[in-house]
């Protein structure tokens, strides 16, 4: 019996380490300057997401779901949870046998769903790199894609986050003396989160002209940068036409080293007509009516108009002691929007789900209705090794509906988690 118990704790540790640690298989076959025709590498991230939801959000969502609240039938139910939803894994293969550089295939995907929905494999990532190019589905580059992250246990941060995926067609390329800067250009497509509420939707298309520059500072370790988008919205018009109008987008990101054991991050994002496709409360957790972020309103009077949205967030990383394996993170953020409608064209349309007593309609006149998302994570986190981390956070933010009047409903959450592995 202690021999089984030994094996059992001796496999569990090389489990561990073993998906902790890149694979790789590099091919026999080199090229004239002795590096390996290709590489593959592959790589696990196991995650063990555990939380304790306090009221106020959808009780299924993996993530600190602000949207889905509605200030008008709040949620006091609290519920807990343990899965591995999160595990990821990668492939990436590398092909040195072009005189341009190096061409890169990489694929992500993960096990993502709410409790009792299986975990289904989906795709997360799945791009081609080469001579500048970058061409597949990634983290949009409207935002900073996986460098503007903060270190939390609810891995989609602040609702303001621009962290949505879409197919892209990108190319990037360092500038200036010291190569400091760096430009990237291309297209998106985000039709499947196309949102308008109100009318019919005609055949979703969107094509998104994207351009950034990036300033590195501090000798690599920070950054500034600015991203600015465009995005075309089809809708149908009264007489039944089809039609189409341009939303747009800003979005800047910084980072910057305070000193030796902490570092400090920053994003903000202002547009219209970009809601439902770059912040995270509408594109990858709507649920319907409340719970979702629009692009566009078709108004009282038939009107269409697109959805200003603006937000931001700050985090701060402090890690202390000498080996600094123990560290903690203070993330705030705040993202709102502005319905321009009356109260029942609302209503009407499901972007406000009103109750039976009707209390938005018969409380608020204001033929504009602002829609705020507040919230705060604080979380210590421990590096038993490199790539193999334990944390506990608290999350907590609140969903505001503000007119003549205003409501709110307050969403927390403790999450803990274990990752092992990238």
């Amino acid at each position: 019996m202690k021999n089984s118990k030994f094996a059992f704790l001796f496999l569990v540790v090389i489990g561990c380490y073993t998906a902790q640690a890149q694979i790789n298989f590099p091919s026999q076959q080199k090229t004239d300057d002795g590096k390996s025709l290709y590489e593959m590498e592959f790589s696990p991230r196991l995650k063990l997401n555990g939380y304790l939801n306090l009221g106020g959000n959808d009780m299924n969502s993996q993530s600190l779901n602000l949207n889905s609240a509605d200030p008008y039938n709040k949620i006091d139910q609290k519920n807990a949870g343990f899965n591995m939803y999160q595990t990821q894994l990668a492939w990436k293969t590398t092909y040195n046998g072009f005189s341009k550089g190096p061409l890169v295939a990489y694929v992500e995907a993960q096990w993502w769903g709410a409790p009792g929905a299986g975990g289904n494999l989906q795709l997360r990532v799945a791009y081609v790199d080469y001579n500048h190019w970058h061409i597949g589905q990634d983290w949009t580059f409207f935002g900073n894609g996986v460098p503007s992250w903060y270190n939390t246990l609810d891995w989609e941060g602040p609702n303001s986050g621009t962290w949505a995926r879409h197919l892209q067609v990108k190319y990037y390329n360092d500038f200036g003396a010291d190569k400091s800067w760096k430009f990237e250009g291309g297209i998106e497509s985000s039709s499947e989160y196309l949102k308008i509420a109100g009318g019919v939707t005609p055949g979703q298309f969107s094509v998104d002209p994207i351009v950034a520059f990036t300033k590195k500072l501090h000798d690599q370790t920070g950054y500034l940068r600015l991203a600015f988008m465009g995005r075309t919205l089809r809708y149908e018009k009264d007489t039944n036409d089809n039609a189409m109008t341009m939303g747009w987008g800003v979005n800047a990101n910084y980072k910057t080293m305070l000193n030796e054991k902490s570092y400090f991050m920053a994003q903000a994002v202002a547009g219209s007509g970009i809601g439902g496709s770059y912040t995270l409360s509408g594109a990858l957790f709507g649920n319907g009516g409340a719970g979702n972020m629009y692009d566009a309103i078709y108004d009282q009077n038939g009107n269409f108009k697109t959805v200003p949205i603006y937000g931001g967030s700050a985090g701060i990383e402090y890690y202390f002691g000498e080996n600094k394996r123990l560290h903690s993170n203070l993330v705030v953020g705040y993202t709102t929007m502005t319905y321009n409608a009356t109260p029942v064209s609302l209503v009407n349309s499901k972007i406000i789900n009103d109750n039976s007593t009707a209390d938005f309609v018969n409380n608020n006149s204001n033929t504009n209705t602002r829609i705020a998302l507040p919230s705060a994570s604080i979380n210590t986190m421990y590096d038993i090794t490199k790539n193999f981390l334990i944390g506990l956070e608290y999350d907590a933010g609140a969903k505001q509906i503000i007119n003549t009047d205003t409501q709110t409903s307050t969403v927390n959450r403790i999450a803990v988690g274990m990752m092992v592995g990238f």
